[in-house]
């Protein structure tokens, strides 16, 4: 009999850097459409990491951003999770690469919905720096 597979359960703590947890499922289902499902609305799953596929609303809304926004959204995830859109902290709970609860991430400008953690470190920033452009740097206290 297989066991299954072992989740990285970390807490991450302000400022330090932890990985998140991979579920079964995402990966089952990121390894059956090779590496990308559509959803409604146009916010698709990726693997992670700042990609995304080429022509993605989120990669038009980072492109269209000034330099000062990236340069906040690297600094303040790098802070917050070491870029990792999987990362998790139960205290929250947080999730993805700004930390976001999940009531935050879901009424948040341009969120896709779900979990911030099904997202690529990308879509994650567009909806962090969009939501830092209606509310300030207040989400993020420590590291914003």
């Amino acid at each position: 009999m297989t066991q299954p597979p072992s989740q990285d359960n970390s807490v991450r703590t302000p400022g330090s850097i932890r990985t998140g947890i991979a579920t079964g499922a995402l990966v089952a289902a990121l390894a059956l459409t090779g590496g990308g499902v559509a959803l409604a609305g146009g916010g698709g799953i990726s693997s992670g990491g700042g990609g995304g596929g080429g022509g993605d609303r989120y990669d038009r809304y980072w492109d269209d951003f000034r330099y000062k926004d990236k340069r906040w959204a690297k600094k303040t995830s790098e802070c917050e999770s070491g870029r990792d859109p999987n990362a998790y902290n139960s205290s929250g709970p947080y999730y993805g690469a700004f930390q976001f609860l999940k009531s935050t991430w879901s009424s948040s400008p341009k969120s896709p919905g779900g979990k911030p953690t099904r997202y690529n470190w990308k879509t994650q920033a567009v909806v962090a720096v969009k939501l830092k452009h209606r509310d300030g740097k207040g989400h993020w206290p420590v590291c914003g």
